[in-house]
């Protein structure tokens, strides 16, 4: 009996492809992470729109992030350590930034095996800062305040004036995705990308956001009762996955991830 928590996008498939990249590899350097959920048109003032919990995405933004840098685990602040990057037209230029959850338990299995490792969220450029800025002005705490004698919690009224503002069911979203692992094979260097931009379903009106997580759950659980996630406990994707037959079963869902070895 198999049991696979974390088994969605990210962490989750995520995951699994790192694990691919590192399994390729004879020794590696490096495994970056990055993946987000956004809106296909973009609205100011943060070109986002909710494709999951809010409560989810807050505390995401408001939490330390396990990394591994120069061999050492390291906790890096949410919304930190901003850089571009760069996915083919139509989605352009993303920002990327350190939040929390999406290594899972990576950082800590491969401590001291892999010198660095980390996960970030993406979004279109200039949504971290206004975030920051928001959170810095103390408007996602969960400390309860006065106000004019009433008591109430900061983030609850951050997200009662948000949601309805971010939640635009008629606006199709995007799963934008890539993970770079770099290392060596055969004494050479070797850089592994594994790459997916997914999009809204039309069709049978499922969001992009549903597709990866959903899909790669099923994906998960149908492996499982074939007998081929292996060994028998409690496993992270990453550790029991069988990496290629997942790709496979994605593409049969119409999520095709695209491998570059360069």
């Amino acid at each position: 009996m198999t049991v696979v928590p974390d088994c969605g996008l990210a962490p989750g498939m995520v995951n699994i492809l790192a694990q691919l990249g590192i399994d390729r590899c004879d020794s590696v350097d490096s495994v970056r992470i990055f993946v987000g959920g956004l809106p296909q048109h973009p609205e100011g003032p943060l070109n986002y729109q909710i494709v999951y919990s809010i409560e989810g995405v807050l505390d995401y933004y408001t939490t330390l992030s396990w990394i591994i840098r120069d061999g050492k685990q390291l906790q890096m602040k949410a919304l930190s350590e901003i850089e571009p990057i760069h996915f083919d037209a139509p989605v352009g230029e993303l920002e990327a930034f350190h939040t929390a959850g999406g290594l899972s338990t990576m950082a800590f299995r491969y401590q001291g095996k892999i010198p660095n490792m980390e996960y970030k969220t993406l979004r279109y450029p200039g949504h971290a800062k206004i975030m920051e800025a928001i959170r810095e002005l103390g408007l996602l705490e969960l400390e309860p305040v006065q106000v004019k004698g009433t008591t109430v919690v900061p983030r609850e009224v951050a997200i009662a004036q948000m949601q309805p503002r971010l939640t635009k069911p008629n606006s199709p979203d995007l799963v934008a995705l890539r993970v770079v692992v770099a290392g060596t094979t055969g004494g050479k260097p070797i850089t592994h990308t594994f790459e997916l931009v997914d999009r809204y379903d039309a069709a049978h009106g499922i969001s992009a956001m549903m597709r990866t997580t959903g899909y790669s759950l099923s994906i998960t659980g149908q492996l499982q009762a074939e007998g081929a996630v292996t060994p028998a406990g409690v496993h992270t994707p990453d550790e029991c996955m069988p990496g290629e037959r997942y790709i496979v079963e994605l593409a049969k869902r119409g999520i095709a991830i695209a491998q570059s070895v360069s």
